[in-house]
C-alpha cells in the first residue's frame, strides 16, 4: 500500500531529514548535512534549527512550515523533530522522533 496525499508528504519530509548529505549516489549534493554541521558540533542551536527547517520547507509539495520544535537530549544523545507544514493537500504533522546525535 502506497502513501499518498499528505501522509506521503510527511513521508517524504522525515525521509529528507533522514539522508545523509553526499548519501544519495544521483545527487551528492543533496541530503542533511548531519556529519557536516550537526553531530557532534552542536555549538549553535539556531543553526542546526535553521539548517532542518530548511530541509522541510524545500520538501516537495510543502507550501509552507506553520511550527517547529527541536528537542534535544544530550545525556540520551537524541534529537527529535516536530513540524506542522501546509501542503498542497492542507496540514499535515510531521514527526522524527529520537533520531541518535
Amino acid at each position: 500500500m502506497f502513501l499518498t496525499g499528505r501522509e506521503a508528504i510527511a513521508q517524504t519530509v522525515v525521509t529528507r531529514l533522514k539522508l545523509f548529505l553526499g548519501e544519495y549516489f544521483r545527487d551528492v549534493t543533496d541530503g542533511t548535512p548531519w556529519f557536516q554541521q550537526i553531530l557532534g558540533k552542536f555549538e549553535n542551536i539556531n543553526a542546526v534549527e535553521a539548517i532542518l527547517r530548511n530541509r522541510i520547507a524545500r520538501t516537495q509539495g510543502v507550501v509552507r512550515l506553520l511550527s517547529f520544535d527541536l528537542q534535544f537530549d544530550l545525556d540520551a544523545r537524541t534529537l527529535s523533530v516536530q513540524s506542522r507544514v501546509l501542503t498542497v493537500y492542507g496540514e499535515q504533522d510531521v514527526l522524527l522522533s529520537n533520531a541518535t546525535i
